[in-house]
């Protein structure tokens, strides 16, 4: 079964917050082949300034922690090439007036006929039909 994640969701992997235990688990069952993940290239450079911007985490950690990311394999998206793709993303931008970020995971999550999981309450309630918010997924949904 494949899912979207956004940025929300892989950072609690790597910082302490509430259901940082969920995002654990999501990341164990992609890890061990049940889940396949997928998120826009662009989540990789939104982790890093995520680390960055912490108080608690200098140069090299946020270096640890981008790697380890790395290591687990989720399926990154490049988003620019796929015309159609991209043309979605801008219209959901413009419609559900959100950032083109925000617009990236969920015409992911539209592509590949899943939802997006997300820890983010806005971004939830500008899709609700195609998210799932962190705090109510549960294992093998």
């Amino acid at each position: 079964m494949n899912y979207v994640i956004d940025t929300s969701v892989a950072a609690k992997l790597f910082i302490k917050e509430d259901h940082s235990d969920k995002a654990k688990e999501i990341f164990e069952e992609h890890v061990s082949g049940y889940l396949k993940l997928l998120a826009p290239k662009l989540l990789t450079y939104e982790l890093g300034n995520v680390f960055l911007k912490h108080p608690q985490i200098d140069h090299g950690k946020a270096y640890i922690f981008i790697k380890k990311f790395m290591e687990l394999k989720v399926n990154l998206i490049d988003v620019f090439s796929d015309d159609d793709l991209l043309k979605n993303i801008c219209y959901l931008s413009k419609s559900k007036n959100i950032t083109f970020y925000d617009a990236a995971f969920i015409a992911i999550a539209e592509k590949y006929e899943t939802k997006l999981i997300t820890a983010d309450d806005h971004l939830y309630k500008k899709a609700p039909e195609i998210s799932i918010i962190i705090k109510i997924w549960k294992k093998y949904e």
